[in-house]
């Protein structure tokens, strides 16, 4: 659909059905045009004010306020003048977006990006899609997701691995002090140092891989020994629960096996094999210069 500020009817503001044709030029002429506007999403007619917004989405396909050019877009997106494209998020528990990708443009075929976030909480998540120009960031392309997910993930950069079966962690907040006896002194003082109270405890769960809804049985001690090899690599995790917390972590000494039992599974069998290990906090998962430190994303720009 069309909304213009035009010398012109309001007849004129007709809204089409959509059509699969796709639409690669469009000729206005025989007016006084002071604005463009074109997006996807459907504007009903009686509803229309003659304005228009201010801000581009996804929907936005053209928006041209002929300012001396015939610009019609965000920004000219050109690979000339174009340096870098910022992907940056927000969940519900930043105040504002952080870069967590940068891609450099040198060919058109560049602003096309495919990022798979795997730090993604549960619950709403805003992106947007930030050109940079000249060092400096151009208008805010906005999108919201609504992440949704059954089980506990843990999670490297590129890599994750769910926790299917029987989760389950505990967690002590660790406020470590120190007593100093002064001479002639019923009580004693305490000593803080440092800003204390950072998370430990043990997680545990069955690790087992589903293929079409079904367990793998086959595989199940592989899979289950394939995430072992992950979890000992000797880098930072973050761990990420169905109520949208994250927690970054390390993994802290061995890996115990419990509640072994042999089970049968569509005429095969099957380890049950409960899986437990030591954890502690080591970072932010929303500080980006924390995920950047402990190798999550590439980028400190935001740090």
């Amino acid at each position: 659909m069309f909304c213009g500020c035009f010398a012109a009817s309001g007849a004129t503001l007709i809204s089409h059905a959509a059509s699969d044709v796709t639409i690669s030029k469009m000729v206005i002429k025989n007016a006084v045009f002071d604005e463009v506007y074109a997006t996807a999403a459907v504007i009903k007619k009686e509803n229309f004010d003659g304005s228009t917004p201010d801000e581009w989405t996804f929907d936005t396909r053209i928006h041209a306020l002929f300012r001396g050019d015939l610009y019609g877009g965000n920004v000219s997106f050109t690979e000339s003048i174009v340096e870098l494209v910022r992907i940056k998020k927000r969940t519900a528990k930043d105040t504002k977006f952080q870069t967590i990708y940068e891609k450099p443009i040198h060919v058109n075929d560049d602003f096309a990006i495919e990022f798979i976030d795997y730090l993604e909480p549960a619950g709403t998540v805003e992106y947007a899609y930030v050109p940079v120009i000249s060092g400096g960031e151009n208008d805010y392309i906005i999108t919201t997701a609504e992440s949704q997910f059954d089980n506990c993930f843990l999670v490297e950069k590129g890599k994750s691995y769910p926790i299917d079966l029987d989760e389950s962690y505990t967690e002590t907040i660790n406020y470590e002090t120190g007593q100093v006896k002064p001479l002639g002194s019923k009580y004693p003082v305490i000593v803080v140092n440092g800003n204390t109270g950072y998370k430990s405890g043990e997680m545990g769960g069955t690790f087992i891989e589903l293929k079409n809804n079904q367990v793998d049985a086959i595989g199940a001690f592989d899979y289950r020994h394939l995430v072992y090899d992950f979890l000992t690599n000797a880098r930072p995790k973050i761990f990420k629960d169905v109520d949208g917390n994250l927690l970054m972590i390390n993994i802290s000494g061995a890996i115990t096996e419990s509640n072994r039992a042999y089970c049968y599974h569509n005429s095969d069998g099957i380890y049950y094999v409960t899986s437990k290990f030591n954890y502690v906090e080591c970072g932010d998962p929303y500080d980006t210069g924390d995920l950047y430190d402990n190798d999550f994303i590439d980028t400190f720009v935001d740090r």
